[in-house]
């Protein structure tokens, strides 16, 4: 089981949108832990896209072209709002 820096993880979450640190962050602070380690994997390449990228997939309903990613969105998108 690999181990996540989750102090780099945490200041990864902080975008330049306040949009957008009001989905991760809370995310990443409630569910992270229990996620597999396959979806921490795609979290943490979620954190590598752009903030256009994630704008426009959580808030404009733009589907990501990796499916990873999009389920990661999906997932996020339902605790948060859920």
């Amino acid at each position: 089981m690999p181990e996540y820096n989750k102090f780099k993880i945490e200041w990864d979450c902080r975008r330049g949108m306040l949009e957008l640190d009001n989905v991760i962050m809370p995310f990443f602070r409630q569910y992270f832990d229990e996620l597999n380690t396959e979806q921490k994997d795609t979290f943490l390449r979620l954190l590598a896209c752009s903030d256009l990228q994630l704008f426009s997939w959580f808030f404009n309903n733009k589907t990501a072209d990796d499916a990873q990613l999009q389920q990661m969105v999906k997932l996020i998108q339902g605790k948060i709002n859920g």
